[in-house]
């Protein structure tokens, strides 16, 4: 057998290193992400400062539409905008910092319980706005930019203050934004992470190879024990169920398979040996006949026709026998190949029925019809020879003026076809073997049958995902019903009434 690439014990231990690697990977991840940072940051308060300146220029005087446009620059660029005057106060103010986006939330994980640092905790502590560097130096040089790291270095603040020159007084467009810096919280920790990420490695490896052993072992243990039984699966002892878990529970699902496989064998075996039996009668029959033929003496006229009945009825018999038996095999491999097509049970029950009341073998025996449409979809030939079976087996059995009660409805999304009839029932002793190959109890004067009908009928209904099962009262006739699914569609049903006269 080919080695396994990727085994049961491989994937366990990649996904335990995944996951206790997973921190590390977090450190190197933050270091590279905190090395562009300040230079995005920069750029968007640069952009919105002169968006801003030029605004404030051809707009001197303040005004709800300058106050609108200044909003919709801090908005595109997600910082925070001020004009303010010589003196410090505040002629516009929008703030669109964000302090609780995505970004910050999952940086709060890494800053404990205080959460991440905002632009708002740093205003807070920031002198007033007349007194800072940059607003200062915009005023005495007309431009002013930067970053620094506030809060103990755990918040990048990035600023661009631009001087707007007009003819009454000088003002400053102040553009602001902040950004934790997750990199900072993390190498806090940096060190004691990397310790405990080794000492996690070593006892994740363990845990890694005694889950590795845990689970594929017992799969291991039970693959042996299967391919062992393979040459003689249908002998020795069921394969041991050692663990009451998933392992155990697929241990007790071979011996189940076990189990049926050894079941349809001893079927398959007990069928072969009635097939046999029943096939020898017809045989010798025709043997002892071809033997009995040359004879001495001129041709007696009465023997030859005797003969020739005995070879005729034999013949018979064997092509009824070979006949039923390629249909049940072919029935209970699930009738492959065989075209479906959708019609009315109802119907169906109706025809086979009134055909059955014009045969001279059932003279005397009424057909009572209580039928309902009942779309199916089946392979028309085959379920038309199951429900002819039902309805002539119970004819024979319903005894001289008798009667034979079909009915056809919809039950639970079923088509329910049930056959009745009023003979003396199936001794309870019977009951069980009913639909068992070769196995009949059909009344004198009948036909000796092959055995086969009740067991193809039940095997053609099941290939059609329906059920059939028998009941019976001593005295009080049988009942076989038979379910199938039904359909929706495709169906069309006759107008007209075409039950047979009761």
């Amino acid at each position: 057998m080919a080695p396994r690439r990727h085994s049961l014990r491989r994937r366990t231990f990649a996904v335990v290193l995944a996951v206790v690697l997973a921190p590390v990977g977090i450190v190197f991840g933050a270091r590279y992400d905190d090395a562009g940072e300040e230079d995005r940051v920069r750029a968007r308060v640069l952009r919105a400062a002169e968006a801003a300146r030029s605004l404030v220029t051809t707009t001197p005087d303040v005004s709800s539409t300058l106050a609108t446009s200044i909003e919709e620059a801090a908005a595109g660029e997600r910082v925070r905008l001020r004009v303010i005057d010589a003196a410090g106060v505040v002629l516009a103010d929008h703030d669109h910092d964000p302090a609780t986006s995505l970004r910050d939330r999952i940086g709060d994980l890494f800053f404990g319980p205080e959460g991440a640092p905002t632009l708002r905790t740093y205003e807070e502590l920031a002198p007033r706005l007349a007194e800072r560097p940059e607003v200062q130096r915009a005023l005495a040089e007309g431009h002013a930019e930067g970053c620094e790291r506030a809060l103990g270095g755990k918040l990048l603040v990035c600023h661009a203050a631009l001087r707007v020159s007009s003819t009454t007084s000088a003002r400053v467009v102040l553009a602001q934004k902040s950004s934790p810096r997750v990199i900072r919280a993390i190498s806090d920790v940096r060190y004691p992470l990397l310790k405990l990420s080794f000492f996690v490695l070593v006892g994740g490896l363990a845990l890694a190879w005694w889950l590795g052993r845990r689970i594929v072992r017992p799969i291991e243990e039970l693959r042996a024990e299967v391919l062992e039984r393979a040459p003689r699966p249908l002998s020795g002892p069921p394969i041991p169920v050692r663990e009451k878990d998933e392992i155990g529970d697929l241990a007790g699902a071979f011996n189940t398979l076990l189990a049926a496989i050894a079941e349809r064998s001893q079927k398959n075996h007990a069928f072969m040996a009635d097939l046999v039996h029943e096939l020898k009668s017809p045989v010798a029959a025709v043997r002892a006949a071809a033997e009995a033929l040359p004879g001495e003496g001129p041709p007696n006229p009465e023997r030859i026709e005797r003969l020739r009945q005995v070879l005729f009825d034999s013949s018979k018999r064997l092509d009824a026998l070979v006949s039923q038996f390629l249909e049940l095999a072919r029935a209970e491999a699930g009738l492959p190949s065989e075209e479906r097509t959708a019609l009315d049970a109802a119907e169906l029950v109706a025809v086979i029925a009134s055909a059955l009341q014009k045969d001279e073998r059932h003279a005397g025996i009424t057909f009572e019809l209580d039928v309902a449409p009942a779309p199916v979809e089946v392979v028309p030939a085959r379920i038309e020879a199951a429900v002819r079976n039902l309805l002539d087996n119970a004819a024979d059995f319903a005894g001289e003026g008798g009667a034979v009660r079909a009915r056809v409805r919809v039950d639970a999304g079923q088509c329910v076809i049930e056959v009745e009839d009023t003979g003396p029932g199936i001794p309870p002793e019977n009951l069980p073997r009913i639909f068992d190959r070769f196995f009949t109890d059909r009344p004198a004067g009948k036909g000796q049958g092959t055995g086969l009908g009740l067991a193809l009928a039940k095997a053609i209904v099941e290939a059609h995902g329906g059920t059939l099962v028998a009941a019976s009262k001593p005295g009080r006739g049988a009942l076989f019903t038979l379910r199938l699914p039904i359909v929706s569609h495709g169906v069309h049903i006759h107008s007209d009434d075409v039950s047979p006269p009761r």
